[in-house]
């Protein structure tokens, strides 16, 4: 196991290393920091999070290929078992290198000051989130380590990461891919900008190289300042599902270093994009500008009016943090007449310009607004919805969070303002392989997982036409892949709201959106989910011209 001697994997964080994935990090490192056969001295190599040793095997193999003087080898294992297994397999196959794997905590041993300094850290340490950690253990570690927001514990790793390596060392990490593009990283990727040299980042998306449910991403670093994105190298790979390949491969790693779509021996395909960092600036994040991407984002970028956050705010769904009790599509019988329950919109209503037929759910909506301030409702005022309530009271009353912070046992945790329910807002899935938004004017309540803008009261009908005409289209598939390059399993887009905030919105007077506007129109007089496919072609090929 990989960390505080928590015995299940989802909760500890393993993710063992794949034998591929390791030789090619392993080639990486000492392709930036080579080591011949004239080297002199010691060789010291770190691995913190070592488990059963897969990133050393690699590591060694291909350093004792170029390189024969002495090398000193360093793992941490929190597992006493593992670490004994790890033990007597790397010195069965080593049994020239010095081995030191030590049943212990790194991030213990860093604080303690016993760790030692090392030419080559190579690691794939455990993808623990904030509320596996628990909050109180995840505030003192983000204290000790001056981050804010939710952490993982491989943001402790990577940061300590500059006390063991030495000035003329190099890195090499696997990890999840989410720190390159959540708000959230933001703190983790402005320590590394500041304090380590990027050498190259490679993100595998949802290539499944792990058999746990892991996007993973590959950095190579050494002690230094990050102030040049040209010099980040910037590998993006991605299933595809275009028909048409550049070649075939046996494994991913065999066009790593190449562009296009190749197909593996299990017909599956795989998109890659070579190129640059897009930022290296503070609380940016970090996506892929491809070699070709610059010139096509550029021509869009003149034909830009406005963005989707001039023409309103977009927020997340609600969060009640207790769905069981909340929500649901049987308010029936007993349950006919409680008070407070109102339309929810959930993922299962997404379509494009409409939502799809889908009955909506209800949700026991807990506020409402008084004065223009959000409140939560007396129960009292409510015997059929407090005596539902308190049914579950057990369930409700447990959320600690929810007491602590001084609000009533049976509130929703996250109800967004109850004034904005009844505004224009367009509708948006969270997760989806081709975008769903579409308009709502019900004054339904959006759940956690779509998103919603809340559109402002000056934005004239004409613009939400033409953001609806562009939010569908194939060109936002591109401008989304091209500009943020990220992807979750299956080829799935998250449309987070600083994604989506950023989308394009042409002049709406031109001739060009004049005709998409009217296209959007018919599809929302109509409110036929049947005749929106006679509208899409035309409606892609006038926004691909618009901006293209």
């Amino acid at each position: 196991m990989r960390y505080a001697n928590i015995k299940k994997e989802k909760t500890n964080g393993v993710v063992y290393t794949p034998t591929v994935m390791a030789d090619y990090l392993s080639l990486e490192m000492i392709r930036y920091k080579p080591c011949n056969s004239n080297s002199t001295g010691v060789i010291r190599v770190l691995d913190p999070a070592v488990g059963k040793g897969e990133l050393l095997i690699s590591f060694l193999k291909a350093i004792k290929k170029i390189c024969t003087v002495k090398i000193e080898v360093v793992g941490y294992e929190t597992d006493m078992a593992i670490c004994k297994e790890t033990r007597e397999t790397l010195s069965n196959l080593f049994p020239d290198v010095e081995l030191s794997i030590r049943n212990e905590d790194f991030l213990k041993a860093v604080e303690e000051q016993t760790t030692g300094l090392y030419d080559y850290v190579i690691a794939n340490p455990p993808y623990v989130r904030t509320q596996i950690i628990g909050s109180e253990k995840a505030q003192k570690m983000s204290s000790k380590l001056k981050l804010s927001g939710r952490i993982d514990i491989y943001y402790a790793f990577i940061i300590c990461t500059k006390s063991v390596l030495k000035d003329d060392g190099i890195a090499g990490y696997i990890t999840s891919n989410k720190f390159l593009t959540i708000k959230s990283g933001a703190a983790v990727r402005n320590y590394i900008i500041d304090n380590y040299k990027i050498h190259r980042i490679i993100d595998f998306g949802d290539t499944k190289l792990f058999s746990a449910s892991v996007l993973p991403c590959i950095m190579v670093f050494s002690k230094g300042k990050t102030t040049q994105r040209k010099e980040v190298l910037f590998t993006s790979v991605y299933q595809a599902s275009k028909n048409q390949t550049d070649g075939n491969i046996t494994n991913i790693f065999d066009a790593i270093h190449k562009s296009g779509c190749y197909k593996t021996p299990d017909d599956k395909r795989f998109m890659y994009q070579q190129g640059v960092i897009q930022s290296v600036d503070k609380d940016c994040l970090w996506n892929i500008q491809s070699n070709e991407s610059p010139k096509w984002l550029s021509v869009v970028e003149s034909n830009t009016w406005q963005r989707f956050f001039d023409i309103g705010k977009i927020r997340v769904g609600i969060k009640t943090t207790a769905d069981n009790v909340f929500i649901g599509n049987d308010w029936n019988g007993d349950k006919a007449n409680i008070e407070l329950l109102r339309p929810l919109i959930t993922h299962r209503n997404a379509g494009q310009f409409l939502p799809n037929n889908t009955d909506l759910w209800k949700v026991l909506y807990t506020h409402t607004s008084v004065n223009g301030k959000k409140v939560a409702y007396d129960i009292e005022d409510y015997p059929y919805a407090k005596r539902y309530l308190s049914e579950h009271f057990e369930q409700l009353s447990s959320r600690k969070y929810v007491i602590q912070a001084k609000r009533n046992w049976y509130e929703i945790w996250v109800p967004q303002n109850p004034e904005s329910w009844k505004k224009r807002k367009i509708a948006f899935r969270d997760i989806s392989e081709q975008p769903q938004f579409w308009l709502d004017t019900s004054g339904a309540i959006v759940n956690g997982d779509c998103y919603w803008i809340e559109i402002y009261d000056h934005v004239i009908e004409d613009v939400i036409y033409l953001a609806l005409a562009i939010a569908n289209s194939r060109f936002i598939e591109k401008y989304y892949d091209v500009k943020f390059n990220t992807k979750l399993y299956s080829g799935k887009r998250r449309y987070m709201s600083q994604y989506v905030e950023q989308f394009p919105i042409p002049l709406y007077t031109t001739e060009l959106a004049q005709e998409a506007i009217s296209l959007v129109k018919k599809i929302i007089a109509e409110k036929k989910q049947s005749l929106i496919p006679s509208y899409k072609d035309k409606l892609n090929d006038i926004v691909d011209e618009i901006f293209t």
